[in-house]
């Protein structure tokens, strides 16, 4: 008799497997993703495409690094659901110029907020701005960062964005200036990461995400194990 949980099944490989050494892409059965990865030796991959890119779902280690939507990105938990750079000086009220596009539509009130730099890409990472940026702690007696008060409105301009401390409390946004770049982070899309492009993973490694095409470089004395799930 089968064991009827998820968790074990996924563990245990009990809703089906792959092994490969061969430098081509391996894909999962119909309505499922491969949700594991075991390096039986040293591995390296050309291609971990992601079931949610850019969606609003999770993000995963991936290959893909464009940043922008029109691109394909947002990817690897780089860039947060979007990023704005600021146009214009901000306002001691917390107003922000941003320019309109229309992925600004993205942003979202209660978003968490990080303040970059303009030089600032998924190779180099991002820029921490101390003394401006506020590092973000959702929950607990220290929540802090700043959010979203007021979202732009499709279509305007300038002073279209609000930005405000956690605690609801006025955020002195006139230091800001067209050096910076708003990274937004929502419930599903964290910043600062970058893609696995000339990554080397470790002899006996189990990376985990929801791939639905995995592509490994050729290894005839070693390969990988790809495990599925829902």
């Amino acid at each position: 008799m089968g064991i009827n949980s998820t968790e074990v099944a996924y563990g245990f490989g009990q809703m089906g497997s792959v092994f490969t050494n061969l430098a081509a892409p391996v894909y999962p059965p119909k309505d499922h993703v491969i949700i594991a990865i075991q390096c039986l030796a040293e591995a390296t991959f050309s291609v971990l495409e992601t079931e949610t890119l850019d969606t609003m779902g999770p993000q995963f280690l991936t290959h893909q690094d464009d940043e922008l939507a029109t691109a394909g990105g947002p990817d690897a938990n780089y860039l947060g659901v979007v990023q704005a750079a600021i146009s214009g000086t901000g306002g001691i009220d917390g107003s922000v110029d941003i320019t309109d596009v229309v992925d600004n539509l993205r942003i979202k009130v209660g978003q968490y907020v990080l303040i970059g730099a303009d030089g600032d890409d998924i190779d180099t990472g991002l820029d921490d701005m101390a003394g401006i940026n506020v590092d973000p702690i959702y929950q607990g007696p220290n929540q802090q960062g700043i959010i979203v008060k007021k979202a732009p409105a499709a279509g305007t301009y300038g002073r279209n964005l609000q930005l405000s401390n956690a605690d609801g409390s006025t955020l002195d946004a006139s230091s800001l200036g067209t050096s910076n770049t708003l990274y937004f982070l929502d419930e599903y899309h964290g910043a600062g990461g970058t893609t696995i492009e000339g990554v080397t993973f470790p002899k006996g490694i189990t990376i985990y995400g929801r791939w639905t095409k995995v592509t490994p470089g050729a290894d005839a004395d070693g390969g990988i194990i790809c495990y599925f799930g829902k």
